[in-house]
């Protein structure tokens, strides 16, 4: 069946495969992402997915966590503004 399979025969794995071109920038990002780029090019195949899966979803999660702070602040901000008029 045409679309199938691949070159090598096996069946396509679900989901959708995204490729990333990422250039360090000396001065303008941190060291811990050069090392961080330096393990992921330095891995293999499915060790290297997992390594980027893992960062990813730390980063999500620590920007999930800094969101939630920012809206509690400004809440608490709009509240104390309404209570301060009584």
């Amino acid at each position: 069946m045409a679309g199938v399979s691949g070159r090598s025969g096996r069946r396509r794995q679900p989901g959708r495969l995204y490729r990333f071109s990422v250039r360090y920038r000396p001065g303008v990002d941190p060291p811990e992402l050069a090392a961080l780029l330096e393990a992921v090019a330095a891995a293999s195949g499915g060790r290297r997915a997992e390594m980027l899966r893992l960062a990813l979803l730390g980063g999500a999660a620590q920007a999930q966590a800094l969101s939630v702070d920012a809206e509690g602040a400004e809440v608490g901000t709009l509240l104390d503004d309404l209570l301060a008029a009584f």
